[in-house]
């Protein structure tokens, strides 16, 4: 059916009223014949004249302008047509009469012709339609690689408009795609990340190829040198799929180290050098077809490497995986409208490939811009843990080094202590010998126990001060023939054997030397002796039981203090019992350390840290049992003696 033109409009979408035929031989007035007959289909079917030329199709369309003839001047119209990469393209107009004029003869061997263009669509020169007149458009297409195309026919105004618009579209992809890599290229060299370098690279490319479907390269850089068309065109084709596989290949190795499947990857770059090489001599459709194969494949290598970054670097690289799966759509969506012509109603192929490419830029310039600011932050927190770890390792060695000053105070003020103790013990010999002597002369009348325990008494001070001088004093170095063992049985004092001796002449002597103090506070003191006989040195037991049976005389204030001797086993467990205040477990736990003493205490806090620092030097066990106001019980667990066993 004819296509009625309004006035002063004109036709937008001129191919939804064209119908087409597929004679690739036939000359413009067979096909014109054809037409007229209805033999034209609504379909579109492209048919070579053999395997290795491009598709030919007829299309044609009637058009009337419906204008009323009131003998205005007749209205003027330009055909435009967006169509990528044609190989030719012929469009007429035939009148009523008979008359055909040639709108547009284009063809990509001529050079180019800047009337023939408006941006990046083909235009025809200006021809009039009059009012009432009836004129047929016939175009004869000679596809390139797509299909896809867009025929209108509009007036001079509108051709301004839409020129104008196709300018700022084209003119604002180009600006910000541009931007993009120009970021990108600086980016990533300063990160100094040549993967993400070489796939800006691979970008530019694929904005080169851009520019060639767009006719840009054809105007601006070979305008008189058509000849150099398909191989640029195929070199672009060629060149994406080469460097994408090439990148991808370098993508896939695993820390540095070729592996087989980068290899393999990095060699089908190989096809893409051969499959240029042959478009050079035959740049037929099957070759575009191969070359439309290794595009194919670049997305899907990358999704491998994706997929292998996530498996070594984690979760920081699932948006390799989003760039690649876009990546996979975009590319295959693109391939399938290529091929299939599946776009031709829906949006121009041209179109398509800037907004998958687009998207994909977009897409792998902030999956790798993230990726290095991940790493940078990833390597930013290992230094700051380094640093804290140094950090750390300082302090520790601070307080090393603090606790190694304050172990030598330590130990000067021990050696301090030692040596004053020592001088004490020393000068206490000569007034004490000067003391026994003196008490001898005065007491020959006096009464013989009273002599015996005053005597006693005597030889326990001495002994203890001559014991403490003797511990006090430096011990030579041993000599090399000196037994290791025996050296340090001598330091501790558990090896030196000892005469045994009865347990009640240490219990004995103990009563004798806090019964009166006991009398004297209304206490019963009473001691009940054992035959049973010990080694321990007799010292260290007076110095053990004396400080319990005083603990007890002088915290107890009503009742009694019992000390007595169990046998268990091979052990004598000697018993002091008391009725005084009794300690709770903090006051126990407390007690057992040196210079801790109750609030009430007049002593310095040291008989019973001494009494179990004792027993644990010499190998006895000292328990303690109290609870408070029901007294408190000591336990002193000794071995008998293996030379002779006593009874109690």
């Amino acid at each position: 059916m004819a296509v009625e033109l309004k006035p002063g409009k004109g036709i937008p979408d001129l191919e939804a009223h064209l119908s087409f035929h597929g004679d690739p031989s036939a000359r413009l007035g067979t096909v014109l014949q054809r037409f007229r007959e209805g033999k034209f289909e609504a379909e579109m079917n492209a048919l070579a004249q053999h395997p290795n030329s491009p598709p030919v199709v007829w299309a044609a369309a009637e058009i009337i302008n419906a204008t009323l003839d009131d003998g205005r001047a007749p209205d003027p119209y330009v055909v435009t047509l967006a169509l990528a990469l044609p190989t030719a393209v012929d469009i007429y107009v035939i009148r009523e009469s008979g008359f055909t004029e040639s709108l547009l003869n284009y063809a990509s061997w001529h050079s180019f012709v800047s009337e023939d263009h408006s941006v990046t669509r083909l235009r025809t020169r200006q021809f009039e339609i009059a009012p009432g007149e009836s004129v047929i458009l016939m175009t004869k297409f000679i596809f390139g690689p797509i299909q896809s195309f867009r025929l209108a026919m509009e007036t001079p105004v509108e051709l301004e408009a839409s020129t104008f618009s196709s300018g700022i579209y084209h003119t604002a992809f180009y600006a910000f795609a541009i931007a993009c890599l120009v970021f990108f290229y600086g980016f990533h060299a300063a990160m100094k990340n040549w993967i993400g370098f070489t796939y800006a690279f691979l970008f530019t490319v694929a904005l080169g190829f851009i520019a060639f479907i767009d006719g840009l390269l054809f105007r601006f850089a070979y305008p008189d040198a058509p000849q150099w068309h398909s191989p640029a065109g195929f070199g672009f084709l060629f060149a994406i799929s080469g460097v994408g596989l090439f990148v991808a290949g370098r993508s896939i190795r695993v820390d540095g180290q070729e592996t087989f499947m980068s290899l393999a990857v990095s060699a089908l770059s190989i096809f893409s050098i051969i499959g240029f090489l042959i478009s050079l001599y035959s740049p037929s459709p099957y070759t575009a077809l191969a070359a439309y194969i290794l595009l194919g494949l670049v997305p899907i290598t990358t999704l491998m490497a994706s997929r292998l970054w996530r498996r070594r670097d984690g979760d920081v690289q699932i948006s390799s995986m989003i760039v690649a799966a876009i990546s996979v759509v975009c590319v295959c969506g693109v391939l399938a409208a290529v091929v299939t012509g599946w776009a031709n109603n829906f949006v121009l192929l041209p179109d398509a490939v800037k907004a998958a490419f687009a998207a994909m830029l977009l897409a792998t310039m902030t999956s790798l811009t993230v990726h290095m600011m991940n790493l940078r932050r990833n390597h930013a927190k290992a230094v700051k843990a380094q640093i804290e770890a140094l950090k750390e390792e300082a302090r520790r060695s601070q307080e090393l080094l603090e606790a190694e000053q304050n172990y030598t105070r330590a130990r000067e003020l021990a050696a301090l202590r030692q040596r004053q103790l020592a001088t004490a013990s020393h000068d206490l010999k000569q007034p004490l010998a000067s003391l026994r002597m003196s008490f001898d002369s005065i007491s020959s009348n006096a009464d013989p126990a009273l002599r015996s325990r005053m005597h006693e008494a005597f030889d326990y001070m001495e002994k203890l001060s001559a014991d403490y001088l003797k511990q006090t004093t430096p011990e030579k170095e041993p000599s090399e023939n000196a037994d290791s063992t025996e050296s340090i049985s001598e330091e501790t004092g558990q090896g030196r054997q000892e005469e045994a001796y009865e347990l009640s002449l240490v219990l004995g002597t103990i009563h004798q030397m806090f019964n009166e103090e006991a009398i004297s506070k209304g206490l019963t003191l009473r001691m009940v002796g054992s035959s049973l006989k010990i080694q321990v040195p007799a010292l260290v037991m007076m110095r053990i039981v004396s400080n319990l049976v005083s603990n007890s005389v002088k915290h107890t204030l009503t009742g009694r203090v019992l000390v007595g001797v169990r046998r268990q086993d091979r052990h004598a467990a000697i018993q002091v019992l008391d009725t005084g205040p009794g300690m709770s477990k903090e006051q126990q736990m407390a007690f057992k350390q040196a210079y801790v003493k109750g609030a009430d205490s007049s002593g310095h806090g040291l008989g019973l840290a001494v009494c179990f620092e004792l027993s644990e030097q010499y190998g006895l066990n000292l328990t303690l049992i109290s609870e408070p106001g029901k007294g408190t019980r000591f336990d002193l667990l000794v071995p008998i003696s293996k030379q002779v066993s006593g009874r109690i």
